[in-house]
């Protein structure tokens, strides 16, 4: 869950601050097995109280500085709002490795919601559901356009992508989320 080299840094106002970041959702052991070497409780009880679908949960994310290089531009004391413009969870394939029985896509995850945090807010920006998802790319849906310059202003601010997956990963799964911000200056608000 390293951040990846951020690839834009543009002056306010004239283009797209793009933000990319490396995540990995961990193969698991399952939820029930987790519980039981964790607290020591029976599989009978656990089975009992824990819905069959929490297992194919998952939660990946990392915490970023507001210092990275493509983050610069949104310093200057001119920029009033910055909203996201595009969301993308993009996977490519290792050319080492062919794709087939076991290798982990974004086919396989289900939905999944993307959120950022910081200052103990916690704000959802994007979604996606079944019809976004194709094997090595997804295209997440906007929720609204709330102004994020807090949040990436933050001297830390934690991205997240969490949601269900179709079917248990038996291996991890790395991939990229892209994000793409619109800048707005003090004079482009009234224009």
């Amino acid at each position: 869950m390293t951040p990846a080299s951020p690839t834009i840094g543009a002056p306010p106002g004239t283009a797209p601050v793009i933000l990319g970041v490396s995540l990995t959702i961990s193969t698991h052991e399952g939820l029930r097995r987790s519980l039981r070497s964790a607290f020591g409780l029976s599989t009978r009880a656990i089975n009992l109280r824990i819905d069959p679908g929490m297992d194919l949960i998952f939660l990946c994310e990392t915490t970023l500085p507001s210092s990275l290089p493509c983050l610069a531009s949104l310093t200057h004391p001119g920029v009033t709002a910055v909203t996201l413009r595009a969301a993308t969870l993009d996977w490519t394939p290792d050319p080492e490795h062919g794709i087939g029985r076991g290798t982990p896509t974004l086919g396989a995850l289900e939905s999944g919601s993307c959120f950022l945090t910081a200052n103990s807010r916690k704000i959802p920006i994007a979604t996606f559901c079944q019809r976004n998802i194709q094997p090595t790319h997804i295209e997440m849906e906007l929720l609204g356009q709330p102004n994020l310059l807090e949040f990436l202003r933050s001297e830390w601010f934690t991205l997240e992508i969490s949601g269900t997956n179709r079917r248990r990963l038996n291996r991890p799964l790395a991939f990229a989320a892209n994000l793409q911000f619109e800048v707005r200056m003090l004079g482009s608000m009234a224009a």
